[in-house]
């Protein structure tokens, strides 16, 4: 989708949004923003790499006056935010859908499909019996969730299915689904309103197998013009492990865990701390960083 030719800039810093970006409790410090402004500033392209869609990334994304492109949904989607535009898409096709639904519905979870309109996405599901209070109340408190009789109407320009259930059902459903055309993506549930990450309960997201962060960071230095060696990926949870493991320089949050820590080239502070900060002020700002590598 996109043809246009883009400045070269000095590198490309990809970041992943919660757990990395944000704090805990969601707020983005002036420390990190004035340490990204530097970044930008001295020649380097700053792009959001979230498993967020547009509709629960947007409040980050306007924050950022100086942001040129946004990964969403783990790779499914690339946004320039100057204008509002997606320039890459991948979609999950039609059969894939209906086989996800099926095995969805077998291990007792209720599937969410997220459709590709992004700016004005709708998320249909058909019931909530027998579903956990954490999905009961994200269907009745996310204005996009529209509950209809059956998802299987309604498999056409699907962009990602979501669903959250117990830890064990979740488990299943992504060992059924391996090997299949699709990316099946498994993260402890976690939201504010219920005291934040709960490992009994997790969330699933099923989007393209092509889709992938780092596959999206790929297509956003090409754009960019990025010189080879000059990708920096930042994260701190299981959906961040391609781009950290094939990142020139994948870095780890100290409050990842043990797994993705092993994976990163670097790790950093956390989260609530002064990580970001650092990534910038080891990594960026630093040329004989990339002189020793």
């Amino acid at each position: 989708m996109k043809n246009n030719k883009e400045t070269k800039r000095k590198g490309l810093l990809g970041i992943d949004v919660d757990g990395t970006l944000i704090t805990d409790e969601g707020h983005i410090s002036d420390a990190v923003y004035e340490a990204l402004e530097k970044a930008v500033a001295c020649g380097w392209e700053f792009v959001i790499a979230s498993g967020r869609t547009y509709y629960a990334a947007k409040t980050v994304i306007d924050r950022f006056p100086f942001l040129r492109y946004a990964i969403l949904s783990n790779g499914s989607c690339i946004m320039d935010v100057r204008d509002t535009s997606i320039v890459h898409m991948e979609i999950l096709a039609p059969p894939l859908v209906k086989k996800v639904v099926e095995v969805t519905r077998q291990n007792g979870a209720i599937p969410a499909l997220y459709s590709a309109d992004v700016l004005n996405q709708t998320v249909y599901y058909d019931t909530v019996e027998n579903a956990c209070d954490f999905f009961s109340w994200y269907v009745s408190t996310d204005k996009r969730c529209v509950k209809i009789d059956d998802v299987l109407n309604y498999t056409e320009d699907i962009l990602q299915i979501g669903m959250i259930a117990a830890r064990d059902i979740i488990f299943a459903i992504r060992d059924e689904l391996e090997g299949s055309e699709t990316k099946v993506i498994c993260l402890p549930f976690e939201s504010p309103h219920f005291g934040g990450k709960n490992y009994d309960f997790w969330f699933l997201q099923i989007v393209s197998k092509q889709a992938t962060k780092h596959n999206a960071l790929i297509r956003v230095a090409g754009w960019l013009g990025i010189p080879a060696g000059r990708l920096i990926a930042v994260g701190d949870n299981y959906n961040d492990a391609d781009m950290i493991r094939n990142a020139d320089v994948g870095v780890a949050m100290g409050n990842a865990p043990d797994e993705i820590k092993q994976i990163a080239r670097e790790v950093v502070g956390s989260n609530n701390g002064s990580g970001i900060v650092e990534v910038i002020d080891r990594f960026v700002l630093d040329e004989s960083y990339f002189s020793g590598i």
